[in-house]
């Protein structure tokens, strides 16, 4: 916003918060602020895109206030919802691509890629109606475990915590957590605070909905393995990627035409990640996957003019520690705080570690900015 502003000969300050946007407009002594109060969005990819685009027409002097204004109005509009049929075909891909790469076996992909489908269904009742959107995560939660009991009272015994974590895996706030710490790290403190409030307050949503439904189902069910491999992934990698990362597009809404830079950008997230984690100091994968990721994100906008955001958000999403922190969550209800902690402390580390790396990978390989042109 300052570098437009600086374009269009305006003096701007700018305080920007996830929930709130604070404008002061004209010279120190004499400025028109603006305070708005924003309800949290979703990613768009397709958005990003086109105002990139319109940002750097602008800074060069391309185009005039006016028409980027009516061009802005233009991508507004686009944010439609999807339909029902996309979004529940979309959720369904995303969690039969995360069993699959969690080492899930037949039975678990079935029940996951069942939740993935059901939540798809409330995400498309949650875009239209508001009181729905408000309480989506406790609804996904719950409908999740009653979709997963179900399918473990009349097929038989799974691995629930697979089947529950790939079902819910678009709902986990790792990419969040990653932000905020990200933030944090640049030192925009209220900023990342808050971002870490959010990611708390989603995983707390998620934990109520999961405790709900055992509060309805029993306790049965809870006498579960963690989340660990049922059998090796294998020749499944690849495909499991590809088909996270169709669903991951869809989800985040990014064009037809960036589908394959979002398949790139999951499936060498998950190579790098496999590969780390076979080398001695396999403690460091997500350090190095996410290094890799962003290296590849700020070539990608270096030299293709394709933003950042194309690559480095999918990439990241997949190697984000989202299920170890939900795990921890239902550790909780089980009781069993020593493995919650262990828990919650790997996930933390994990996004320590992923933030370093897209950090490091900005200092070797920066990003091409548009220096702006002041219109005389």
């Amino acid at each position: 916003m300052r570098e437009i502003a600086y374009a269009l000969n305006t003096e701007l300050q700018v305080n920007a918060l996830p929930t709130s946007l604070t404008v002061a407009i004209g010279p120190a002594t004499f400025q028109h602020l603006i305070i708005l109060r924003l309800e949290p969005g979703q990613l768009n990819l397709a958005k990003l895109v086109l105002l990139n685009a319109l940002y750097r027409r602008v800074l060069q002097g391309d185009i005039d206030s006016d028409t980027a204004l009516a061009e802005v109005a233009g991508i507004e509009a686009r944010g439609k919802p999807h339909s029902p049929a996309i979004a529940i075909v979309a959720y369904a891909l995303f969690s039969l691509g995360a069993a699959a790469l969690l080492g899930g076996g037949l039975h678990e992909m079935q029940a996951s890629t069942l939740v993935g489908m059901a939540i798809g269904g409330i995400s498309a009742i949650a875009d239209r109606v508001e009181s729905i959107s408000r309480i989506f995560e406790v609804v996904a939660a719950f409908v999740a475990t009653l979709v997963v009991a179900a399918f473990e009272h009349i097929i038989g015994p799974i691995a629930l915590y697979i089947a529950i974590i790939a079902g819910i895996v678009q709902l986990l706030p790792g990419f969040t957590l990653t932000t905020a710490l990200h933030e944090l790290a640049s030192r925009h403190l209220v900023a990342g605070t808050a971002r870490l409030g959010a990611t708390l307050v989603t995983l707390l949503s998620l934990g109520c909905g999961f405790a709900l439904a055992i509060a309805l189902v029993g306790p049965a069910i809870l006498p579960a393995p963690a989340v660990s491999p049922v059998h090796p992934v294998g020749a499944l990698a690849l495909p499991a990627s590809i088909t996270m990362a169709i669903g991951i597009s869809i989800v985040l809404r990014a064009r037809f035409a960036d589908f394959g830079w979002v398949c790139a950008s999951c499936v060498i997230a998950i190579a790098a990640s496999r590969i780390f984690g076979q080398l001695p100091g396999h403690q460091v994968a997500a350090f190095g996957s996410a290094f890799v990721v962003g290296v590849l994100a700020n070539v990608a906008t270096r030299y293709l003019r394709l933003p950042m955001e194309v690559m480095l958000i999918p990439g990241i999403l997949v190697l984000v520690p989202g299920s170890l922190s939900y795990e921890s969550i239902l550790a909780v209800f089980q009781t069993d705080i020593t493995n919650a902690l262990d828990l919650a402390g790997d996930a933390f580390l994990s996004a320590i570690l992923i933030v370093s790396g897209t950090l490091l990978a900005q200092l070797v390989i920066r990003p091409k900015r548009f220096e702006p042109t002041p219109n005389r």
